[in-house]
């Protein structure tokens, strides 16, 4: 009988900011090196993280010691051998026993992040979620999901409070923070450990009020931008488009002068919940989306150095408001731009949220939330939109005088 593995992890934090199992580098003499990992066949250092024996499709926690999970791993393969000898099946080690029913967080993680890649999840959407995962399996004092109580979640909250804020321009640190309480209880339930925190309990922030460009903003804009931000100006104020959908937009979307918004599985690519759309633009505007794919090799709009799509196009928007200036510009108030002026145009509600995208109708109203209801553009519109009723016309009487 061959002897049975039990192969030494440790689950580590990558560059990119998620957490894998990579195996414990060790010395030419078979003694472990502390904190060193292989990773993409390069040895690096990685102090972070906990130590797992994989056995049999099983992940048995050895601590985040070093020394002290190797010295477990060969107590198990100690008794692997002893009872090979005596020619009986070997028996379930300690370590094992306690997870009979059970599943170690960083098993539970591993299946949860393989279950949204093989559904086809969004990458930049998995990667949000392990954001909020990961740190909280490296934090929590449990070993097992089924474990994780109410004071775990407390305890999570006091440690995402005191780190730093994001440095993000006009970011929501309490709405990230709210999130990635969130995106922990989701992961938790998927294994059946819920309401572990009342609704009331939860953390609360305040919604960030997605304001409009007025039209000096739009003017200063324009007067400062070079012809690759003029066009994506043009783009975003023509289209409301989603970040998304700016980066993966391609010349052939575009059928007379509507656009299509649709999954693109070459690009591995689809819309948000998989919400298709058409949206109308103007002529002025398809003209010049014609001129410029007559002139471009590749298929994409904004295709970045390498030829694939630019995800960095709010950066580019943004480079043209520094912080010195009283406001400031992203991709999103471009699109709430956009829906605001056909709003105040007269465009229906109902026929607003289908462009947008939106699945409720209360979603588009929170866009036009701030429309400035005493403007002379929307005066004129409700001017236009009152029925007029026809003078009556009284009767009298024909007879003689």
């Amino acid at each position: 009988m061959a002897q049975s593995k039990f192969t030494l992890y440790k689950y580590i934090k990558l560059a990119d900011g998620s957490w894998r199992y990579c195996k414990a580098a060790f010395y030419s003499n078979g003694k472990i090196k502390p904190n060193r990992c292989t990773v993409g066949g390069k040895e690096e250092e990685h102090p972070e993280g906990s130590y797992y024996l994989y056995h049999k499709k099983s992940w048995i926690p050895v601590g985040a010691d070093a020394l002290d999970a190797q010295r477990r791993r060969n107590a198990q393969l100690d008794n692997f051998e002893l009872k090979r000898l005596n020619g009986t099946v070997p028996a379930q080690s300690p370590a094992a026993a306690t997870i009979v029913g059970k599943t170690p967080l960083a098993t539970a993680s591993q299946h949860y992040f393989s279950n949204l890649e093989a559904r086809g999840a969004d990458p930049k959407t998995i990667r949000t979620y392990r954001s909020a995962v990961d740190p909280f399996i490296e934090n929590c004092a449990k070993s097992y999901v089924e474990d994780v109580i109410k004071q775990d979640i407390n305890n999570f909250m006091g440690w995402l409070r005191k780190q730093p804020a994001p440095q993000r321009r006009n970011s929501n640190p309490d709405r990230t923070y709210a999130n990635k309480v969130g995106h922990v209880a989701i992961f938790l339930k998927t294994f059946g450990v819920s309401r572990l925190l009342k609704k009331s309990e939860y953390p609360q922030y305040e919604e960030k009020t997605v304001t409009a460009h007025i039209d000096d903003e739009l003017e200063y804009l324009y007067a400062h931008a070079d012809a690759e931000q003029r066009f994506l100006l043009d783009f975003g104020l023509n289209s409301g488009f989603r970040d998304g959908e700016l980066a993966h937009a391609e010349y052939s979307d575009l059928v007379g002068n509507t656009l299509e918004v649709k999954r693109k599985p070459h690009l591995r690519w689809k819309p948000k919940k998989h919400h298709c759309r058409k949206v109308t633009v103007s002529q002025k505007f398809a003209d010049a989306f014609r001129a410029r794919g007559k002139n471009s090799k590749n298929s994409l709009v904004f295709p970045n150095e390498s030829g694939k799509p630019n995800q960095h196009l709010l950066r580019d928007l943004q480079a043209l408001t520094p912080n010195d200036k009283p406001f400031h510009t992203d991709l999103h108030k471009l699109r709430k731009t956009w829906a605001t002026r056909l709003a105040l145009a007269g465009l229906p509600v109902h026929v607003l949220q289908k462009r947008l995208g939106h699945k409720n109708l209360a979603t588009t109203q929170k866009y036009l939330a701030d429309v400035d209801l005493t403007c002379k553009e929307h005066t004129d519109v409700v001017e236009k939109a009152t029925y007029t009723p026809k003078p009556k016309v009284v009767k009298t009487g024909t007879g003689r005088k």
